[in-house]
C-alpha cells in the first residue's frame, strides 16, 4: 500500500490529464534474442518529464540502504503540495561497489517509474520474457498447473509439481527453459559468475537462479539483456 498526503484531489486530476497525453514510450534499446526493442531509463525520463511538468507534476526518487540491501522510494508530487509515495523497492547486490549499486539504481528507477505512472514501455510483457525463445506461439514457459503432468521435454511431472508448490504463491518457480536461456545470455554477453550472482541477488535477494519465480525470471531476463560490461 502506498503512502499519500491527506488529499490527492488536485494530483489525481493532473494525473488523469497526464495519462491522456503521454504517448507510448519509444523503444530505443535492442533485444537481439527476441528481435524486439525496449525503452531505456533515459528515454522514459525524457518522454515523461515535460508532460508531467505541464500538469504540475514531478517525480522524485530516493535511494537508500543499510549497507547490505539497497532500497528505492518513488514519489509523485503535485504543485499543490499533494503527493503519493510508493513502498520501497528493495534489492541486495552481491557486491557493494559502484558497479553493483549503479546497476541496482538503474534497474529500480526504471521499473518504479514505469509502475508509478502506468507507462506503456513494452518491457515486462511476461510473454516473450517467459517464452525464453523466439517470439512465436510456441512459448514453453507458461504458468505451471499442478493438476496435470508437465509437458516440458525431459522434465518429470513429479519434479514440475514440486517446483510449483515450492514457488512464490500460485505463480511457481522459474522454468528449465528460462534457466537455460539466462545461461545463454550470460555466455553471449560475457558476464562473469560474480556479476551473474549479483544480478540474481538484485531480484528479491535470491541466492540461486532456481529460486526465482516466473515473474522474477522475466525481470532477470530483462536485466541480463540490459547488461553492459564495465558499465
Amino acid at each position: 500500500m502506498c503512502n499519500k498526503s491527506e488529499s490527492i484531489v488536485n494530483l489525481a486530476k493532473s494525473l488523469v490529464a497526464f495519462n491522456k497525453e503521454v504517448k507510448i514510450i519509444e523503444k530505443d534499446g535492442k533485444n537481439p534474442h527476441f528481435k524486439n526493442d525496449y525503452a531505456t531509463l533515459d528515454t522514459i525520463i525524457n518522454e515523461v518529464r515535460p508532460v508531467l511538468a505541464k500538469h504540475g507534476l514531478v517525480i522524485m526518487q530516493f535511494p537508500g540502504g543499510d549497507g547490505d540491501k539497497y532500497t528505492l522510494r518513488t514519489m509523485l508530487m503535485h504543485e499543490s503540495g499533494e503527493w503519493i509515495e510508493s513502498e520501497p523497492l528493495t534489492m541486495r547486490p552481491v557486491k557493494n561497489d559502484p558497479q553493483g549499486i549503479g546497476s541496482c539504481t538503474t534497474y529500480a528507477r526504471r521499473y518504479s517509474l514505469s509502475a508509478m505512472l502506468s507507462l506503456n514501455t513494452g518491457e515486462d510483457d511476461d510473454g516473450e520474457g517467459a517464452s525464453c525463445g523466439s517470439a512465436t506461439s510456441q512459448a514453453p514457459a507458461t504458468t505451471p498447473n499442478t493438476s496435470r503432468p508437465s509437458t516440458q521435454t525431459n522434465t518429470p511431472s513429479t519434479q514440475s509439481n514440486a517446483s510449483s508448490s515450492a514457488g512464490s504463491g500460485p505463480q511457481g518457480l522459474i522454468s528449465d527453459a528460462q534457466v537455460k536461456y539466462c545461461h545463454k545470455l550470460k555466455s553471449d554477453k560475457g558476464i562473469d559468475e560474480d556479476d551473474f550472482r549479483r544480478m540474481i541477488s538484485e531480484i528479491g535477494g535470491r541466492e540461486s537462479i532456481k529460486e526465482l519465480t516466473k515473474k522474477e525470471a522475466s525481470e532477470f531476463i530483462n536485466l541480463l539483456n540490459n547488461y553492459q560490461k564495465g558499465a
